[in-house]
């Protein structure tokens, strides 16, 4: 969707208003009522962190012993991204992939997995996604991008810290569920200190590994009357932003703190300061929303590089309206792109680059991200389908447009997977430690059932397109993030309650029935705040803030 000029200078007049750190009642409300809590939570922080993020369970194994998978056909890739199953042995000593071959000796101490029938592969990464909003699931079905602006990402504004907690939590052992190892999570969220340390701390607790991408958002001030806070920049956001980058990583490393940033509209004289002094933290991942900029002015692509934050490091979440300038930029700078087919091609976003026949060039720099769990299937091979299949289908359209029919197919199941897996690490900086299975990388592996009543006989014949073409989350019965085992025998472990997840529960472990009750209390408590909004006020009044041109909006062609 493109912004209209008019449209696009109220957003621009509506936060250069407030932007030098003015602050709102609501902000303050908040903020007061928060006090106790935040001391409870920064305490926590404070605290070492935990020698071990598993604990001593049926299901979830602390790997101080090696782990052995024993006569699995183990999925590798080669130089040129192309993956294929081969049967042998995985060894994993400590966090780390000690040995693949044939017939490894196990070690005296080691545990041994009988893999006979299964598929050892590389745990999927997913380069765009937010965590928080699992309380929200199964209410956007039908929801354009304009009506799920106020459903779903300004609802952020009605969670408290336990509700961030329970919701992220919940989606970070959904991932690993769904063999996601590895996510770029942009956490819009902040209305306090104490939101992204809570976010933070169920993603330590859970044992995913992740980018959390603090988030510099919007904020609604009032539902009744719906406001926006003026100050884009919350006055406490910087401050929190360095007492956290003095604490990363966390989650005995897993939990990499990047910065999650769409306010490309705001002014130099305020953007330029702010990335030096987020640079000066050592932070480098930064992910963004690409949309396109104002007419006339530069796109957000030239801002960024101007700004010097347009690296290897970057992340375009959805990037589907780039002109061949920001695609030249984006290639010199070896930045990379995010495409979540499921939710652009819903929400009427444009065709996902990733796939985009118009715009090959990007497809070396694109990964896939599940974006909103709480719309979709949160399965990254499910995101592989969608974007294989509707760029297939555009491609077949032209052909029969024209009275022929192709020759050849004109995208490929290994595609599709690379963008899931060593694509992925790519795109996040972790080329040499995932996204496919080699020794000395981390140990984040997943394994499927190949007898499974989806799987059997694709996996037997070509197991990356059984992977891509059948596979769903149930076929996963083992997945390992960190060498340590999240996932076994189809069932979810248990996880360590760390000092930092301690404010919000009692207990000492967590499985995943004890996740659920407050996660669907917090659901309950959530839902009733939205039923008593005027959300088409709302709608009206946030599209005209977020640059939409009404003219464009229409029921039919």
């Amino acid at each position: 969707m493109r912004f209209g000029h008019t449209s696009s200078c109220f957003v621009v007049n509506h936060f250069m208003a407030g932007y030098q750190g003015s602050t709102s009642s609501p902000d303050t409300v908040r903020q007061a009522a928060a006090t106790e809590r935040l001391k409870k939570v920064a305490d926590s922080f404070r605290r070492p962190q935990s020698s071990s993020s598993a604990v001593s369970s049926e299901t979830t194994t602390t790997m101080s012993r090696p782990l052995l998978l024993k006569g699995g056909t183990v999925i590798v890739h080669d130089a040129q991204d192309k993956a294929k199953g081969i049967k042998a042995d995985l060894l994993v000593r400590g966090n780390k992939i000690a040995e693949i071959s044939p017939n490894i000796k196990a070690p005296s101490e080691a545990e041994v997995v009988d893999c006979q029938d299964k598929i050892i592969a590389p745990g999927f990464i997913d380069t765009h996604r937010h965590m928080w909003n699992t309380a929200l699931r199964g209410r956007h079905g039908d929801n354009l991008l304009q009506d799920y602006i106020v459903q779903g990402i300004l609802q952020s504004s009605n969670y408290e810290p336990d509700d961030i907690f329970w919701g992220q939590l919940a989606s970070c052992l959904e991932c690993m569920n769904a063999g996601t190892t590895t996510v770029v999570d942009h956490s819009h969220l902040n209305y306090s200190e104490e939101a992204p340390k809570a976010a933070i701390a169920a993603t330590a607790a859970s044992g995913l590994r992740s980018v959390y991408g603090y988030c510099f958002n919007i904020r609604v001030d009032s539902w009744a009357p719906f406001t926006f806070n003026p100050s884009f920049i919350a006055p406490w956001a910087l401050d929190t932003l360095e007492k956290l980058s003095q604490q990363a990583p966390f989650g005995d490393g897993r939990v990499t703190l990047g910065v999650a940033f769409d306010g490309w509209f705001l002014p130099k004289e305020l953007l330029a300061p702010m990335f030096e002094k987020i640079k000066a933290m050592g932070i480098k991942h930064l992910t963004t929303h690409m949309t396109p900029g104002r007419p006339g002015m530069p796109s957000n692509v030239e801002v960024m590089d101007s700004y010097g934050v347009l690296t290897p490091h970057t992340v375009l979440s959805h990037a589907n309206m780039l002109s061949p300038k920001d695609i030249d930029l984006i290639g010199k700078r070896n930045a990379h792109i995010s495409s979540t087919p499921s939710l652009e091609l819903q929400m009427a976003m444009g065709t996902p680059a990733c796939f985009d026949s118009d715009r090959q060039a990007l497809q070396a720099c694109c990964s896939l991200g599940v974006d909103c769990h709480n719309v979709t299937l949160p399965s990254i091979p499910a995101e592989m389908r969608c974007a294989l299949q509707a760029s297939r289908g555009v491609e077949n359209g032209k052909f029969l447009a024209a009275g022929k029919v192709p020759s050849k197919i004109s995208r490929t199941v290994q595609e599709a997977y690379a963008l899931g897996t060593i694509q992925g690490a790519r795109a996040v900086g972790f080329e040499d430690q995932i996204g496919s299975l080699a020794v000395g990388k981390l140990a984040d592996i997943i394994v499927f059932d190949a007898l499974s009543p989806g799987m059997v006989c694709g996996a037997q014949y070509d197991p990356v397109t059984t992977i891509v073409m059948h596979s769903t989350p149930g076929d996963i019965v083992m997945t390992i993030v960190d060498g340590v085992v999240r996932k076994r025998d189809g069932k979810l472990g248990a996880v360590e309650v760390t000092p930092e997840a301690r404010p919000y529960t009692t207990r000492g472990q967590l499985g995943w029935v004890d996740v659920v009750k407050p996660l669907l209390k917090s659901r309950d408590k959530i839902l009733a705040k939205i039923e008593k909004t005027d959300l088409d006020t709302a709608k009206q009044i946030a599209m005209k803030l977020f640059g939409y041109d009404e003219s464009r909006v229409v029921d039919s062609l």
